[in-house]
């Protein structure tokens, strides 16, 4: 069980880094060098997520987990933006907080662990190698991990239709506003409909984080 969550927890440190790193290359942007700082701070993240956070880790733990964060945050306070690493701590107290979430508000604890985390950690990741953000890097990025949400969801009611019409009509108007090209736009609302169709039809259904890795390879396309 434990090399299991350990096996998810790299995963998700990779689903982080699959969009990010394959736009900057793509668009020319990488400096092609690796801040290992960050990358520390990324495994922290998806380490803690998938794994610490199974544990049930205390207020004490929290802290020192926090103290190490901030150890290596000042190690790299020369080559990391101030703006990445606080964006990478945000993601840490984050998750500390989905331990006091309660049950019937499970929603938000979906869309900080499926939405949030995720969008954040590849945007700083993205940032932090190419020296700013570009809406073109965003837009896409978050349409899957919302794409993910939704699939992951859906059950068939009439309700998760009109999610999934309402998501694809808010892709084509993106594509319209110039803000994903329309291979990406029909990626996605393929992407969508053929994970919904399985899960209704043949009952195939894997876990978010199989979503958002499928997802964001697609977005290599």
């Amino acid at each position: 069980m434990n090399n299991r969550k350990l096996i998810v927890a790299l995963l998700e440190f990779i689903s982080y880094h699959i969009f990010p790193i394959s736009f900057l290359f793509t668009h020319g942007l990488n400096n092609y060098s690796i801040n290992f700082y960050l990358l520390v701070m990324v495994a922290m993240i998806a380490f803690y997520k998938e794994y610490v956070r199974t544990l049930k880790p205390n207020f004490y733990f929290n802290g020192l987990y926090s103290v190490c964060f901030f150890i290596l945050a000042f190690i790299s306070y020369r080559t990391l933006n101030i703006n990445v690493i606080i964006l990478a701590f945000v993601q840490l107290v984050f998750l500390y907080l989905t331990k006091y979430i309660s049950k019937k508000y499970q929603i938000l604890e979906t869309l900080i662990d499926n939405f949030i985390i995720p969008s954040f950690t590849s945007i700083a990741i993205a940032y932090t190698y190419a020296h700013f953000i570009s809406v073109n890097f965003v837009v896409p990025l978050l349409l899957v991990n919302i794409s993910a949400i939704l699939i992951d969801y859906f059950d068939g009611e009439i309700a998760d239709f009109i999610q999934l019409v309402t998501l694809a009509g808010l892709t084509l108007i993106l594509f319209f506003l110039g803000y994903v090209n329309i291979i990406t736009a029909v990626t996605i609302v393929i992407f969508v409909v053929a994970s919904t169709l399985l899960k209704e039809f043949r009952h195939i259904s894997v876990s978010n984080l199989v979503y958002r890795l499928i997802g964001n390879i697609l977005l290599l396309i």
